[in-house]
C-alpha cells in the first residue's frame, strides 16, 4: 500500500497536477457580545473559504453579520468590504479578525509602521444607542499618543446614567491602556463601542494629517493585561445584583446592623430601575399624611381583589398581601430615610379598569430626562452604604453557588472581567436580585410557557442584555422551584426587529423628546418602525392570523403573538405614504423609546418610501412579494392562512365594522393591490416576569415548593411570578415591578436581620 501511494505522489509530481494543501488560519476579535472568531481557508494562494463564530452576537443584528460577512469577504477576496447595515460593531470584529487571519496566512504583507499622528484636537461622532442623535467625543492626541478624551455630556441623546458610566469608568481605561480595544462596558455596551469608535477615528483623522500610514492605528489595538488570581472573601449577607430590588436590600440590611457585600456585572448600579419612570406603592402612610391629609390614595382592599380576580386564584395571596399593604412602608422608607423624591399625587394604570392610583413618578416627573435624577437617588443611597461600613464590587459577576452536604448555599463563585480575578464569596445569606432572564434565549425558549401562548423564543429586549438569568439557572440546579416562570416577558413597546441608522432627522419645533429631553426630531429611517406599529395596519402572527386589535399593538398586546409578529401592507397603501403621509400619526412608547424617538408626522409626504423599504428588506427587517401566497412563503406561513385572514379583515373594512377585535372604523384600512410587504415585528420586554418560587420570608423553595433552601433568597423579579399568572400578561395597575423590588429588597434586609440574629 506504501509503495503504491508512493508511485502515486510520484505521478502527480511528474504531471504537475498536485494542488496545493488548503491552510485555515484563525483569529479572534471582541464582537458586540464576546469574541467573534474568523477562520480563513487559503487554496492556491487564494481565499477558498471564510467562516465566522460569534455565538454571543445579538440575534437579528449581530447576527446578521456573522451570517452575511463570510460571503462578502470571499467573493471580494479581502477583508476590506462594506459593513451589515445596523451590525457595524459585529461587521468591524469580523472585518480586523480576517485582516489578521489573511496577514497570517501571507495574503496580506505584515507591517510594522511606527505611529506618527499630527498633534493636536480631534472631534468625531459615533452613534450608540440613541439613533436621533450621535455621540461627540474630542481626543487630544500627540504624535504618539492620546493624551485625553472628552465625551460630550450635554448635546447627547444617550441615557445620562449610561454615558456618564462610560465617562467615568471607560474613558480612564482608554488613557491608561492606550487602547480603542478595551472591553466595552457590561450594561452600557452600545455607548462603550461608540465612544470607542470615535477616539479610533480621531486617531485615524491624526494619522492622515500627518501622512501616517493608517495601519499604524493597530498600535492603538492592543488588549490591557488581566492580573487575575483568587481572592476568598467573608461576609454576613452576599447581594448579587445592585438593581433596584439588590440595592435596597443592601441597604436594608447594612442599616439593620448587619455585614454586607453587593456585587454586580454591570458597570453601575441602579439597573433597570434607575432607566425607569415610577414605582408601585399604595398608601405609604407618612407621605399620605403630609401630602394627602391622611386619607387613602386608593382603596387597599378593592386593588387586593380586582388583583386577584385578574390573576385567577394562580397567584400566591400572601405575597400579593405584601405589594397592596406593605409596600407604602417601603416607599416611606425610600423617601424620608434614603432621599428618593416622587410625585406625591399617584396615577392610576394603563388601562380604563385600573382605576387605583398607586403610580409614584420619580421626580422631575418626566418619561426620559429624569434619569439623570434617578441616578443620583442611587448615588446618595450607595453613598451612605458605604461610609456605613457596607462594600460592593461593580463589573463582578456571580457565576455559580457554593452549597455543602445538605444543599444549603454557603456563598457563591465570582469573576471580575476586568482584571480576571476570581473569587469565592462565603455568605451566611446569599440574596438573587439580579433582574430576571431577559438576556437569555436559551433560557426564554427553555422556560417561557407554550401553555395559552405561544412565548418560547429569542424576545427582544430593551431593558439590560445582561440580566441573563445566569443564577437563577444555579439556583435551579441547586434544587430551586419556579413560580409563574412561563409568563409572558413585561412588555411595554413594540417595533421591528431592527432599526436603519444614519438618517437624517428632522426637528419638530417647539418639542422636546420625552425619552431623551433633547428636542424632538423624527426621521424616514423609521419608516419601517411607524408602519410596523400603526393603528390602521394589518398584524398577523407566524401563523398568518390576527392576534389583536392593532390599535394596542404599539404598548399593550403585542406580546399575544410571542417573540416575532408581521405587519402586512399593500403598495397602494404605500403608495399613500409616499404621496400624502401616515393617515394617523403611529402613537404608543415605541415613538418614544425605539428608533429615533419621534414618530414621523401624519401627512408629512415621504417621497423615498420605496427605497427606505428596499434599505429595511436588505437588512432583514421587511419582506416583499408580489401576491400574498408568495409573502407568506417568504415568512414561512401557511399560503392559505394568510390569503383568509387579508380576505376576512378587507372585509370588515368594508364593512366599516371589526367585529373580530372592535378596531374603531377609521383604522380600518383594506390591504388592496400588490406588491405586497410585511415588516418584523417585536415585542420590546424590559426584563422577564417569572422566576424563583420564594415564601413570605423571601426564601427560595424548593422544587416541591415547600422546603426552603437554607441560605438562599430571591427578591425583585427573580422571584416576581409569585404575583401573577400565566394565563395573562403582569398586571397593568403600574409601576409593579419597581415596586416588587422595591418592597422586596427593604423587607428582606429586615428579614435577614432577625434570621441571622437567631
Amino acid at each position: 500500500m506504501k509503495k503504491l501511494l508512493c508511485a502515486a505522489v510520484a505521478a502527480m509530481l511528474l504531471t504537475g497536477s498536485v494542488a496545493a494543501m488548503a491552510e485555515t488560519h484563525t483569529a479572534s476579535q471582541k464582537g458586540f457580545g464576546g469574541d467573534v472568531t474568523v477562520a480563513i481557508t487559503v487554496e492556491n494562494g487564494a481565499i477558498a473559504d471564510v467562516t465566522v463564530e460569534g455565538a454571543n452576537e445579538t440575534a437579528g443584528i449581530g447576527s446578521r453579520a456573522v451570517e452575511m460577512m463570510p460571503e462578502r469577504i470571499k467573493e471580494a477576496g479581502t477583508w476590506d468590504v462594506e459593513a451589515v447595515s445596523g451590525a457595524t460593531i459585529s461587521s468591524t470584529a469580523i472585518k480586523l479578525a480576517a485582516k489578521e487571519a489573511m496577514t497570517e496566512a501571507g495574503l496580506i504583507e505584515k507591517k510594522n509602521v511606527t505611529v506618527n499622528m499630527k498633534a493636536g484636537t480631534y472631534t468625531a461622532k459615533k452613534n450608540g444607542f440613541a439613533l436621533c442623535e450621535p455621540i461627540t467625543v474630542t481626543t487630544i492626541l500627540s504624535h504618539n499618543k492620546i493624551i485625553d478624551v472628552k465625551v460630550d455630556t450635554v448635546n447627547i441623546s444617550d441615557t445620562p446614567p449610561i454615558v456618564n458610566a462610560v465617562v467615568k469608568t471607560l474613558v480612564p481605561r482608554i488613557l491608561e491602556s492606550q487602547s480603542v480595544k478595551v472591553d466595552a462596558l457590561t450594561g452600557a455596551t452600545l455607548t462603550s463601542e461608540a465612544v470607542k469608535a470615535a477616539v479610533e477615528d480621531c486617531i485615524l483623522q491624526a494619522l492622515a494629517a500627518a501622512e501616517c500610514d493608517p495601519e499604524a492605528v493597530s498600535a492603538f489595538y492592543t488588549e490591557p493585561a488581566r492580573i487575575g488570581g483568587e481572592v476568598e472573601l467573608n461576609t454576613q449577607v452576599l447581594v448579587v445584583g445592585m438593581g433596584g430590588s439588590g440595592a435596597m436590600a443592601a441597604v436594608s440590611a447594612q442599616e439593620s446592623g448587619l455585614s454586607v457585600l453587593a456585587i454586580d456585572k454591570a458597570c453601575r448600579y441602579g439597573g433597570t430601575t434607575g432607566l425607569t419612570s415610577e414605582c408601585m406603592a399604595i398608601n405609604p402612610p407618612r407621605i399620605k399624611a403630609e401630602y394627602n391629609e391622611g386619607k387613602d390614595f386608593t382603596d387597599a382592599d378593592a386593588m387586593k381583589a380586582a388583583w386577584m380576580a385578574y390573576t385567577e386564584g394562580d397567584a400566591k395571596e400572601e405575597m400579593v398581601d405584601k405589594i397592596i399593604y406593605e409596600s407604602g412602608e417601603a416607599l416611606d422608607w425610600a423617601h424620608y430615610e434614603n432621599g428618593f423624591e416622587y410625585d406625591y399625587r399617584p396615577k392610576t394604570g394603563f388601562t380604563a379598569a385600573d382605576v387605583y392610583a398607586v403610580k409614584f413618578q420619580f421626580l422631575p416627573n418626566t418619561v426620559g430626562a429624569n434619569k439623570a435624577f434617578i441616578e443620583r437617588y442611587f448615588d446618595g443611597v450607595i453613598a451612605d452604604f458605604t461610609a456605613a461600613g457596607g462594600q460592593y464590587m461593580l463589573e463582578t459577576e456571580a457565576y455559580a453557588l457554593i452549597t455543602d452536604e445538605t444543599g444549603a448555599v454557603k456563598g457563591v463563585k465570582a469573576y471580575n472581567k476586568i482584571t480576571g480575578t476570581e473569587y469565592t464569596i462565603y455568605a451566611d445569606a446569599v440574596v438573587l436580585a439580579t433582574g430576571g432572564f431577559a438576556g437569555n434565549p436559551e433560557m426564554e425558549e427553555k422556560y417561557l410557557s407554550e401553555e395559552y401562548y405561544e412565548l418560547k423564543g429569542d424576545w427582544k429586549c430593551y431593558g439590560l442584555h445582561s440580566n441573563d438569568g445566569k443564577m437563577i439557572e444555579a439556583a435551579l440546579e441547586a434544587g430551586a422551584g419556579t413560580f409563574n416562570i412561563g409568563i409572558a416577558p413585561m412588555v411595554h413597546n413594540a417595533g421591528t426587529t431592527s432599526f436603519l441608522a444614519g438618517y437624517p432627522t428632522h426637528v419638530v419645533e417647539g418639542q422636546m423628546g420625552a425619552r431623551t429631553g433633547r428636542p424632538l426630531v423624527w426621521s424616514e429611517g423609521d419608516l419601517p418602525l411607524d408602519m410596523t406599529i400603526s393603528a390602521n395596519s394589518l398584524s398577523v402572527n407566524k401563523h398568518g392570523e390576527r392576534f389583536t386589535n392593532e390599535e394596542q399593538v404599539a404598548m399593550l398586546n403585542s406580546w399575544i403573538a410571542g417573540p416575532r409578529f408581521f405587519s402586512i401592507w399593500s403598495s397602494t397603501q404605500i403608495d399613500d405614504i409616499r404621496d400624502n403621509g401616515f393617515k394617523f400619526t403611529p402613537q404608543g412608547p415605541a415613538t418614544i423609546y425605539l428608533g429615533y424617538q419621534g414618530a414621523i408626522p401624519q401627512g408629512i409626504a415621504i417621497p423615498n418610501a420605496y427605497e427606505v423599504l428596499e434599505d429595511a428588506i436588505a437588512q432583514g427587517i421587511a419582506y416583499k412579494a408580489d401576491t400574498l401566497e408568495e409573502l407568506a412563503v417568504l415568512l414561512g406561513i401557511d399560503p392559505a392562512t394568510l390569503v383568509a385572514t387579508v380576505e376576512t379583515y378587507n372585509a370588515a373594512c368594508v364593512a366599516g365594522e371589526d367585529k373580530e377585535f372592535g378596531k374603531k372604523p377609521e383604522y380600518l384600512d383594506a390591504i388592496a393591490e400588490g406588491p405586497y410587504y410585511a415588516m418584523c415585528g417585536a415585542p420590546y420586554c424590559y426584563t422577564t416576569a417569572g422566576g424563583l418560587d420564594i415564601d413570605v420570608n423571601y426564601h427560595v423553595l424548593k422544587a416541591d415548593h415547600e422546603t426552603k433552601i437554607d441560605g438562599l433568597y430571591a427578591i425583585g423579579t427573580d422571584s416576581m411570578g409569585v404575583l401573577y399568572t400565566e394565563k395573562k400578561a403582569y398586571v397593568t395597575f403600574g409601576g409593579a415591578a419597581n415596586g416588587w423590588a422595591l418592597t422586596s429588597g427593604y423587607q428582606v434586609g429586615r428579614v435577614l436581620a432577625e434570621e441571622l440574629a437567631k
